[in-house]
């Protein structure tokens, strides 16, 4: 008999050697159930072979068809590992990959993937899927138990010309008014983020959530003043209420699948190290770091 190509001999001398490798790992290790790509069924032809030749039971296997992320398209792990080693990627965690690593350092609870992964089920069909199906279970856990903060990217200086130095009790969560306060010192100067201020005008009235009423006074520079609207008049008119930050909030990087983001934070923040807060208006992030007075921040989702 003529020997084969090497090409085509690689393929049935290297498969082989790792299906048998394979097959008698996993009876050593006790396996009884197996879930693979459906692009290995052959694996499971040669590896019953070895098990039946050796008298052993083969493990009950699924095999599940090709899944594709709408936000990532396609991908796999050799593709990956290339993109990483050649500096495309910071490394298995990195937040623009949909590994497990990355989700779970975004903060991302396990029992979110448990029911996400549950809920696509195990079939051979190839499916299309959406992290954001993932998004939604995971806020349904986190939602109700963690502490709420405030943070501004893009920010500008916003001076109010008549408002006294105070320190501000804002509620560590909207509902939950057991978990307590979070005290904030302010003084007459805040940051806001500049998107907030599109369309306003001088005599333009919002309110600086949980802290006062103010209306615009002038736009360059960016001042106001506090004004006597109430916040249920200022309900009724569909005024704005806004984030904001004192002008000495700690330096804050989010990062996230669209790149970092730079901003100012409360600095009660720097408390909730390896934690998942929510950054009101922005969105959920778990506390990754704090590196020199700079918190390093991962951002789950909105």
């Amino acid at each position: 008999m003529s020997h084969p190509r090497p090409e085509i001999g690689n393929k049935y001398i290297v498969w082989p050697l790792l299906d048998f490798a394979g097959a008698i790992e996993d009876h050593v290790l006790g396996m009884t159930h197996i879930i693979r790509g459906k692009d290995l069924m052959d694996s499971e032809k040669r590896q019953g072979y070895i098990y039946k030749y050796l008298g052993w039971t083969y493990p009950r296997t699924t095999h599940w068809g090709r899944v594709k992320i709408h936000e990532f398209g396609k991908f796999s792990t050799s593709g990956l590992k290339k993109a990483i080693e050649t500096g495309e990627y910071t490394g298995w965690d990195d937040p623009r990959l949909p590994t497990i690593r990355a989700i779970r350092r975004r903060g991302i609870q396990a029992e979110a993937l448990k029911k996400f992964m549950i809920e696509m089920g195990v079939g051979t069909t190839d499916v299309s899927i959406s992290m954001e199906s993932l998004y939604a279970e995971n806020r349904k856990i986190v939602d109700p138990i963690v502490n709420r903060y405030f943070f501004v990217w893009n920010s500008i200086e916003l001076d109010i010309t008549d408002f006294e130095p105070t320190v501000a009790k804002l509620p560590l969560h909207p509902t939950d008014h057991a978990r307590g306060i979070r005290e904030v010192s302010v003084g007459n100067k805040v940051l806001v983020c500049r998107e907030d201020l599109e369309k306003l005008q001088v005599g333009s009235v919002i309110r600086l959530k949980d802290l006062c009423n103010i209306e615009i006074t002038s736009l360059s520079p960016l001042q106001a003043k506090k004004s006597s609207t109430s916040l249920e008049d200022l309900k009724k008119m569909k005024g704005k209420i806004i984030q904001w930050v004192p002008e000495d909030g700690i330096p804050v990087k989010v990062r996230s699948p669209d790149g970092d983001i730079q901003g100012i934070g409360e600095n009660g923040i720097a408390s909730e190290l390896d934690k998942v807060v929510q950054f009101e208006r922005f969105g959920f992030c778990r506390i990754d770091a704090v590196e020199g007075g700079c918190v390093v921040a991962y951002f789950a989702h909105k």
